[in-house]
């Protein structure tokens, strides 16, 4: 585990696989940690770089309150800088998408390619919005989303998932990225998609009930390189349909491949 400081923040970071490797930047889930590096055994194995960031309040990173899902794309910039990162791949999973797109955005000359798997669709839209199946509070106060976080994801575990990386580093400093996620997701991001010029990969599930495949379509339609590819199924996350993305998408693509 690596730490970037700046005078007013702290972010973490994990790389995995081979550090000559091509660098593929790792934007996280709502519930996930960065120490779960296994996630990406067949990414490593293809000898791809990875490098999994957290995001502020997960884990070790400070509970800094971003304005805009767009001044995390500024946040990566400095950090890819610190890292001597001249082009990589981005690749989003769940409600990593969004921050997926903000450095494609911050860093159009970087950024090569951006892999979205299950995500979350761009909620600043209206007509996006209202494909939405879950209550949303525009504006909302972080003191109330942790409230919902843990309602929604804490207040009812297990003693052996509570020990599990995942929940420990979503629930550091009292859930603050979920709230934090959750205020952001549909305020405005702070850039468009449409500024967003990089090939973007799409996988999702047709019957993915947690987030409507109509809501994703939309999405898709406001990039401006964007292939959506659907799959038969409900499956939202695991790590058999994470891994048949690497193959079919990812791996091909690594320049050492190419």
């Amino acid at each position: 585990m690596v730490h970037y400081k700046t005078h007013s923040y702290s972010i973490a970071y994990a790389e995995y696989g081979n550090p000559h490797g091509f660098p593929i930047l790792v934007q996280h889930g709502l519930i996930a940690s960065i120490k779960d590096g296994g996630l990406f055994d067949r990414l490593t194995r293809a000898g791809a770089r990875v490098i999994c960031f957290a995001r502020p309040g997960y884990g070790e990173s400070s509970p800094y309150k971003m304005g805009s899902i767009g001044e995390w794309g500024q946040l990566v910039a400095e950090l890819a800088n610190e890292l001597r990162l001249t082009k990589f791949d981005v690749l989003g999973m769940s409600s990593g998408a969004p921050y997926s797109y903000a450095i494609a955005w911050a860093l159009p000359e970087e950024v090569r390619n951006i892999y979205i798997f299950s995500g979350i669709p761009a909620m600043y839209d209206d007509r996006v919005l209202a494909r939405w199946p879950h209550p949303v509070t525009k504006n909302a106060d972080l003191a109330e989303m942790k409230r919902l976080a843990h309602g929604l994801f804490f207040s009812n575990l297990a003693a052996e998932d509570r020990v599990r990386n995942d929940t420990r580093d979503s629930m550091a400093n009292e859930g603050f990225g979920i709230a934090l996620d959750f205020r952001l997701r549909c305020m405005d991001w702070g850039f468009k998609l449409v500024e967003v010029k990089q090939q973007v990969v799409m996988r999702h599930a047709r019957f993915d009930h947690g987030v409507p495949l109509a809501s994703v379509e939309l999405t898709a339609a406001l990039l401006p390189k964007a292939t959506l590819n659907v799959e038969e199924t409900d499956i939202h996350f695991s790590q058999e349909t994470l891994d048949a993305f690497f193959d079919s998408e990812i791996i091909s693509r690594l320049p050492d491949r190419m």
